[in-house]
């Protein structure tokens, strides 16, 4: 009677086991996850700029927390600060050979700033690797075009306020000009730098090469 008694129990946890295992998700459920968009793809120096001078409030969304597995970078970046990690999803590319998908970090809560990366994959979901190509903060923007081959063509720009923005911020201040300080040009489908141009030069080649190691890794 005992064995009798234990086979129910057995079969509901086999079943429960069964459940989770289905709910993984897969690849193309985390392509989903993004709107497609077609390439070329340029990003709008002025609608950044409007980020970051009027720091709009509206709630953006965010990847859900079981496609992070999806995006290994967002671990080593982890390392750089302790604020938490909130991508934002923005757009999913394809061509011939790779999908790649664009992403706002979306570090801790601080509104206006943004930092985009994209993310390259091989048709089947093997990781290639991920580089910064866009973004704004009180100090620095920057703006990419990426073409059909997923080259992106960047530009940096060194921001000049109205007023100082150390004392008297982005409230009632303007942007008064953006000076052009840096220019690349990346391939999307080389393992890559997920930084921010400015951030680029602090790295030690231990940290590029942990880098890479993470992501072999996942």
């Amino acid at each position: 009677m005992k064995k009798l008694k234990v086979l129910p129990a057995i079969f509901l946890v086999l079943l429960s086991i069964a459940h989770l295992h289905a709910q993984e998700p897969t690849f193309q459920d985390f392509l989903d996850q993004f709107p497609k968009a077609t390439l070329p793809y340029t990003f709008d120096a002025v609608e950044l700029q409007d980020q970051i001078e009027t720091r709009p409030t509206a709630k953006i969304k965010r990847l859900g927390w079981e496609f992070y597995q999806f995006l290994p970078e967002l671990e080593r970046s982890a390392q750089f600060s302790s604020k938490p990690v909130h991508p934002e999803p923005v757009a999913v590319f394809e061509n011939d050979e790779f999908y790649a998908v664009l992403y706002n970090v979306a570090r801790g809560l601080t509104r206006g700033t943004k930092t985009y990366s994209i993310s390259v994959f091989e048709k089947d979901g093997a990781y290639v690797g991920t580089h910064f190509v866009a973004g704004v903060n009180a100090e620095y923007l920057t703006v990419a075009t990426i073409d059909e081959q997923l080259k992106a063509s960047v530009l940096e720009y060194q921001i000049s306020w109205e007023n100082e923005f150390r004392y008297n911020g982005a409230p009632n201040n303007k942007v008064s000009s953006l000076i052009l300080k840096d220019t690349q040009t990346l391939e999307l489908t080389a393992p890559g730098n997920p930084d921010p141009i400015e951030w680029t030069a602090r790295m030690t080649p231990e940290q590029v090469e942990m880098s890479a190691d993470i992501a072999k890794m996942k």
